[in-house]
């Protein structure tokens, strides 16, 4: 992969990251406040309006887009170059995915586990986010867990659409259509969020309550999928928009 390619990469990643948690960020703090509380997502909802109007469904934004914009130098073009270097290698596919999913959080959970627990504090508990100084400060509380959950996301979704985009490609070896892309991205992030759910959660609980997930009862496996469906809509705008992407820098690069 060239300079300017890795360039390509990263920049066409961070105005998507930019823009899709943007507007799906009132989401993921509904999602937070339902993975903290016993209350339901329309009480949440309703309750956060009520009280503040539209500003607590932007509370932990700019760390956020802080670890978005961070994360770009790194994960799109090890998405697009790790699996063709360690297919070189007699690696197969699928495990190739899977290791760079692995790769991609390592470092994301070494860079960014701070900006997760000032996001997911901020959410959380309204409070508005701390200097960035302040935030690494902090240290990397909870990082093991962040990881976790990390490589997971990132192993399922890299695997799970590179399986659906083969199935979809045709002989002809003609590009993919958008509906075939938007369809992948369906699929992937379903299969995604039934994975990643108890792994969200025990993230939130570790960076929001410093309290780690113990499985004791099935109430207590219920909990780890409160908030399933909001993380589930996030997952398809995320996922679509990913798969369309990398489709096209895996033709382009």
């Amino acid at each position: 992969m060239s300079q300017s390619d890795v360039f390509q990469s990263s920049f066409y990643g961070m105005i998507r990251g930019i823009m899709v948690h943007t507007l799906i960020y009132p989401l993921e703090v509904v999602k937070v406040r339902r993975q903290c509380s016993e209350e339901n997502i329309f009480r949440i909802t309703y309750h956060l309006w009520q009280r503040e109007g539209i500003r607590p469904f932007y509370r932990g934004l700019s760390a956020q887009l802080g670890k978005t914009t961070m994360r770009q130098a790194w994960c799109w073009p090890m998405m697009t170059a790790i699996p063709p270097r360690m297919q070189q290698y007699g690696a197969n596919d699928t495990f190739a995915q899977a290791m760079t999913g692995v790769s991609i959080a390592t470092v994301d959970a070494l860079v960014t586990t701070p900006l997760e627990r000032a996001k997911v504090v901020s959410a959380c508990t309204g409070n508005r986010g701390a200097s960035l100084s302040e935030i690494y400060k902090g240290g990397w509380h909870g990082g093991m867990t962040h990881w976790r959950k990390l490589s997971v996301n990132w192993s399922t979704f890299l695997v799970a659409q590179k399986h659906l985009r083969k199935q979809y490609a045709n002989s002809s070896g003609e590009p993919l259509t958008m509906c075939q892309l938007i369809h992948i991205g369906f699929q992937v992030a379903a299969i995604v969020s039934l994975v990643s759910a108890p792994f969200d959660f025990a993230n939130t609980w570790k960076q929001a309550q410093n309290k780690s997930v113990i499985l004791s009862s099935p109430k207590s496996i219920a909990m780890l999928y409160r908030g399933w469906p909001l993380n589930a809509l996030s997952l398809v705008i995320h996922n679509v928009a990913s798969v369309t992407l990398l489709d096209w820098l895996s033709r382009s690069c």
